[in-house]
């Protein structure tokens, strides 16, 4: 009966440590636009900058200080634009000393996609929000209803990948930044 008992309840006791181990592997993907930007410049307006100061207080409440944070690669001529990016992203991976991955140009949804696969746990991308719906489809997510307005700066878009499926949940950093530049 001891052996009988044995087992039928230690497989059960171990059930929920490889719950737990398999979620450990998920992967889940917090997607934000650079913050706010002036009328004209590449570079962010006060408001972006008090937004991007309060960012890692709202982000690592919400999601945990990411393992990995991405922002598009910056260059010349248009594509300093993508500076935005990481002047929204440098205030949380200063803050918890983290690397910023720029590896990847803002159009190459593909590239950053497949990288990102190959990630586990929490990761942070600060990009374009016209590109936010094809990296979307490019990971797997399958909404027709993707869209990204212009005038928005405080959603989140959340992809979490487990056993290979895709599924896309919204959230709002809800931060009301001051319109000025205090300094």
């Amino acid at each position: 009966m001891k052996n009988l008992l044995r087992t039928l309840l230690l497989p059960l006791l171990w059930l929920p440590f490889n719950v737990l181990a398999q979620s450990a592997g998920d992967l889940r993907i917090v997607f934000i636009r650079h913050a706010e930007k002036p009328a004209t410049g590449d570079q962010l307006s006060c408001a972006g900058l008090n937004r991007a100061l309060q960012l890692p207080k709202v982000l690592v409440a919400k999601y945990g200080v990411p393992n990995s944070v991405y922002v598009p690669t910056i260059s010349g001529g248009k594509a300093t634009k993508a500076a935005r990016m990481l002047e929204t992203a440098w205030p949380l991976a200063t803050k918890h000393n983290l690397a910023i991955n720029s590896k990847f140009d803002v159009d190459d949804k593909e590239g950053l996609a497949a990288n990102l696969l190959k990630k586990s746990g929490t990761v942070l991308v600060v990009w374009e929000h016209n590109a936010l719906p094809k990296i979307m489809k490019a990971l797997g997510v399958h909404d027709k209803q993707l869209n990204w307005p212009g005038s928005d700066f405080d959603s989140i878009w959340v992809v979490t990948i487990h056993n290979g499926k895709a599924k896309l949940a919204t959230d709002r950093e809800n931060i009301q930044p001051a319109a000025n530049c205090n300094f």
